[in-house]
């Protein structure tokens, strides 16, 4: 299952809290996995003034990652074309002052899919379930269908 650009869009509006906005819009705008995002460190962004880029570790298992699987993951690097979730990216790296190695976000995905579901309930609510994954499979359409 997966959500159109303008519900996508809908249910993003709607969301106050900057860490989770930021953590949806990771998501949706790379593809990445729950457990890809939240292991998102400062160092794993690179901006070399031409490039946008963020650096995902490939995680399947569920879970936060142990340092050792992230180092021995493979890695992809997605392109961030969008200005506005690079600008956003770069507000949230300079208002939390984070090591180059601390994570971005201090949340487990269970937290993230309560969200999500509360902003569906605030929708109206949808035909199937919504989760994080949903996001995933949202990229997917999105670049495809392009």
């Amino acid at each position: 299952m997966y959500l159109l650009k303008p519900e996508i869009i809908r249910l993003l509006s709607q969301v106050s809290d900057p860490m989770i906005r930021l953590i949806l819009d990771l998501m949706w705008g790379t593809g990445a996995r729950i457990s890809e995002v939240l292991a998102l460190t400062p160092a794993s962004f690179i901006h070399d003034g031409y490039d946008f880029q963020v650096i995902l570790s490939t995680l399947k298992r569920p879970g936060r990652p142990k340092k050792k699987a992230l180092v021995r993951s493979p890695k992809r690097y997605i392109p961030i074309w969008d200005p506005v979730l690079q600008r956003r990216i770069r507000e949230y790296l300079f208002a939390r002052k984070l090591k180059k190695t601390e994570r971005l976000f201090p949340i487990c995905r269970q937290t993230v899919n309560r969200h999500i579901k509360k902003l569906v309930e605030q929708g109206g609510g949808a035909p199937f379930r919504i989760s994080s994954h949903t996001f995933r499979h949202s990229f997917a359409i999105q670049v495809f269908s392009n």
